[in-house]
C-alpha cells in the first residue's frame, strides 16, 4: 500500500513551492509544524493520526498556493478536495472530515467536530510555541492556555 502522506508531501511539494524556493521556509515551518501538532493531538486524543496530519498539511493550502489570506480557510478545503479526490487515495468520509477541518480552522472561537478542534488546535500551538518572545494572540490565548492545561504545562503568557 503506498502512503498516503508522503505522496501528499509530495504533491503540496510541487504545488505550493514550484520554482520559488523562498516559500519553503513558511510553508515547511508553518504547516508541517501543524501536522506535527496535529499528530501528537491525534494520539493523545485517539483519533486518527493519519487523517489528523492530513488535514494539518493541507490547512492552508488555500492561502500558500497562491490566494489570499481573506477566506483562506475555505477555499483551502475547496483546492484540499479537488486534491484529495484526485490522489484517489481517500474515501469521501475522509475528505469530508479534512475538508470540514480546513474549512473551520480559522473560527477559534467557535466550536466543531473534533478534527475541526484538533486542526484549531494545532494551528494555535504552531503559532505560539514557534517564538516564546511573541505575544500570544487574544483571539488564540483561552485556546492556547487550555492546550497547556490538557499537556500538564503550568506557564501563562
Amino acid at each position: 500500500m503506498q502512503n498516503r502522506l508522503e505522496e501528499l508531501r509530495k504533491m503540496l511539494d510541487r504545488i505550493v513551492i514550484g520554482n520559488e524556493p523562498d516559500k519553503i521556509c513558511m510553508y515547511a515551518s508553518h504547516m508541517y509544524g501543524v501536522s506535527k501538532f496535529c499528530t501528537l493531538l491525534a494520539e493523545k486524543r485517539n483519533l486518527n493520526a493519519e487523517l489528523a496530519t492530513t488535514c494539518g498539511m493541507l490547512h492552508d493550502i488555500g492561502y500558500m498556493a497562491g490566494g489570499s489570506s481573506d477566506n483562506h480557510a475555505i477555499e483551502g478545503a475547496k483546492r484540499a478536495e479537488t486534491l484529495l479526490k484526485e490522489m484517489k487515495a481517500y474515501n469521501d468520509n475522509e475528505i469530508k472530515i479534512i475538508t470540514n477541518a480546513i474549512a473551520n480552522h480559522s473560527d477559534k472561537r467557535s466550536i466543531h467536530d473534533e478534527y475541526d478542534e484538533l486542526l484549531k488546535d494545532a494551528d494555535v500551538m504552531d503559532h505560539c510555541f514557534y517564538n516564546n518572545d511573541f505575544s500570544i494572540a487574544e483571539w488564540e490565548f483561552d485556546r492556547y492556555n487550555n492546550l497547556l492545561i490538557e499537556f500538564g504545562i503550568n506557564l501563562i503568557k
